[in-house]
């Protein structure tokens, strides 16, 4: 199928998006909304999140809107070599903007610096989904429940 696929049409939930000025949208790309418009979510990125079910070339496109699952069971972009994980295990988004990689929960510091404590908490609830089945440490997809965790 690969990135972008939709894996059950259950519970699917799909809306159409305003991209980002001058953002390219790739197909299976999770991506959320920053106010602007949605883009490719950066690891530092919250939520919610969603997945783009088609690409958006921003200069050659005149209407700027993409089809993308808010909630469902899919097939999305994962980051390659950043470890694998088995079936029922959260995912977050990866230094790769807009790929999706196994959840490892914030650390908070031993000191006490806002900023810190603030990026361990952004982590902690930052979850992407679920994964569906088991995925390899070479993927370079993932089939996730989008939306539970």
């Amino acid at each position: 199928m690969g990135a972008g696929g939709v894996l059950k049409e259950q519970l699917l939930v799909v809306e159409e998006f305003t991209v980002k000025l001058n953002e390219d949208i790739e197909k299976g790309e999770i991506v959320y909304n920053d106010g602007n418009g949605i883009l490719a979510a950066p690891n530092t990125a919250v939520g919610p999140f969603m997945m783009a079910m088609e690409a958006h070339d921003y200069s050659e496109e005149t209407t700027h809107k993409v089809k993308c699952v808010v909630f469902g069971c899919v097939e999305c972009q994962k980051v390659s070599g950043s470890g694998g994980g088995k079936k029922g295990q959260a995912v977050m988004i990866s230094a790769t903007a807009g790929e999706v990689t196994l959840f490892v929960k914030g650390d908070a510091p031993a000191s006490y610096v806002e900023a810190d404590v603030q990026t361990a908490l952004d982590t902690d609830i930052g979850i992407v989904g679920t994964l569906v089945e088991d995925a390899e440490d070479a993927d370079t997809t993932a089939k996730v429940w989008l939306g539970v965790n």
